[in-house]
C-alpha cells in the first residue's frame, strides 16, 4: 500500500464575486490552506460560523471553483479533471450536509433517494438496487420498511441516517461530514457520532468531518485543523490540540466547551469582539487577523505587521502564532 495521502490540499484559495448595482464585489473565503489526510484517518476542520470551512469542503469535492491551489485524491489532481473522468471520481467522494431535511428531496421516498446514486453510476438497478438499499438502511439503524416513507415522515435523527446511507451507496473511500450532527439534539447527536464511528471503522473510511463544536471532534477525529477568517491556524493530532493548543483562538474555543462538573474552576478567557468572516480578512489585512481579538499577554506589534504561517511547534503539532510557546506556557 502507498504511504501517500489519500487526500492532499496545498494553497487552496476560493473567492466569492458579486455584482452589484454600483461594483463588483470579492470575497476571499477560502485563503491558501493545505493539510493532507492519511487513508483511514479523520481530519476535523472546525471553527465558527463563515470562517470558510463549508466552502474549503465544497471545494475539495469539486461543487464549486477554486481560485488557485491543487486538490490531489490519491494522487490525481482533482482540479484538472473534466467530464466523464470527473464523475468516475465522484463515486469515491461523498458528502453528507449539515440539515437532513433540506438536503433529501422530499418529493421522492427514502429508497428512491438512497437508490438514486447505484443508478446514476450503474451500480445496481431494480431488485438488486431495493435489495442493496435495504442492506443500507439496516446497516444505519433504519428499517428496510422505512424505504417507502418520505423524509417529512421521518424524525430528524432518521432523517440523517438516510443521507448517511445515501453517502454510502455507492461505498465511497472518502466521506465528508458537513456539520452533519449540528441540527441534531444532545441524545441523538451523540448515538449519530456513534454510528459514524461505527461506520468509519467498519468501512475504512477517510473522513473529513467539519465542527463548529471542538469537544464533538475529540471521540471521532485523527487530527484537527482549526480555522479563523478563512485561514488555517493550527494543525495537529487531536490529542496534542485538547492537551496543548498552541494558538489562543484554540484554547478560546476548548475554554468555550461546556463542562458537566459545577466544581471545575478552570480559567476561562472570553474572547472580545465579534468573530466577522472569511472574507474580513480579505488576503489583505497586515498582521495577525485574530490580532483584534486577541486576549494574550505576549501580543505586541509585530502580530499586527506580519501575517504568521503556520509553524511546527511540536512534532506534527503547526500553529500560526508568532509566540506559539507562549500560549504553551499559560496552560
Amino acid at each position: 500500500m502507498s504511504d501517500r495521502p489519500l487526500v492532499s490540499v496545498r494553497g487552496l484559495r476560493v473567492v466569492h464575486r458579486s455584482a452589484g448595482l454600483f461594483a463588483r464585489t470579492e470575497t476571499t473565503a477560502v485563503d491558501d490552506i493545505g493539510f493532507d489526510i492519511a487513508r483511514g484517518d479523520t481530519l476535523a476542520l472546525v471553527g465558527e460560523s463563515g470562517c470558510g470551512k463549508t466552502t474549503a469542503a465544497r471545494a475539495i469535492l469539486r461543487l464549486i471553483d477554486t481560485d488557485a491551489g491543487t486538490v490531489a485524491y490519491d494522487g490525481t489532481d482533482l482540479l484538472a479533471l473534466r467530464g466523464e473522468a470527473l464523475r468516475r471520481h465522484r463515486r469515491h467522494m461523498q458528502i453528507v450536509f449539515q440539515d437532513p431535511f433540506t438536503s433529501l428531496n422530499p418529493r421522492h421516498t427514502v429508497g428512491a433517494i438512497i437508490a438514486e446514486g447505484l443508478i446514476v453510476h450503474g451500480l445496481a438497478r431494480g431488485a438488486e438496487a431495493q435489495a442493496r438499499v435495504s442492506r443500507l438502511l439496516d446497516e444505519v439503524g433504519l428499517s428496510a420498511s422505512d424505504a417507502s416513507r418520505y423524509p417529512h415522515e421521518l424524525s430528524g435523527g432518521q432523517r440523517q441516517r438516510v443521507a448517511i446511507a445515501r453517502a454510502l451507496a455507492v461505498d465511497p473511500e472518502f466521506l465528508v461530514l458537513d456539520e452533519a450532527v449540528s441540527a441534531l439534539d444532545a441524545t441523538t447527536q451523540a448515538q449519530v457520532l456513534a454510528l459514524i464511528t461505527q461506520l468509519r471503522q467498519a468501512r475504512a473510511l477517510t473522513c473529513l468531518f467539519i465542527a463548529h463544536n471542538l469537544a464533538v471532534v475529540q471521540s471521532i477525529a485523527t487530527s484537527v485543523a482549526v480555522m479563523y477568517q478563512g485561514r488555517i491556524v493550527e494543525r495537529a493530532p487531536v490529542k496534542a490540540i485538547f492537551a496543548a493548543p498552541a494558538h489562543p483562538y484554540t484554547r478560546a474555543m476548548l475554554d468555550a466547551v461546556p463542562v458537566s462538573d459545577p466544581r471545575d474552576r478552570r480559567t476561562r478567557t472570553p474572547l472580545a469582539g465579534d468573530p466577522g468572516t472569511a472574507g474580513d480578512a480579505g488576503g489583505t489585512t497586515p498582521g495577525c487577523a485574530f490580532f483584534p481579538r486577541c486576549p494574550h499577554p505576549a501580543k505586541d506589534a509585530a502580530c499586527t505587521t506580519a501575517r504568521p504561517a503556520l509553524q511546527e511547534v511540536a512534532p506534527g503539532h503547526l500553529a500560526a502564532c508568532i509566540k506559539p510557546h507562549a500560549n504553551l506556557e499559560i496552560m
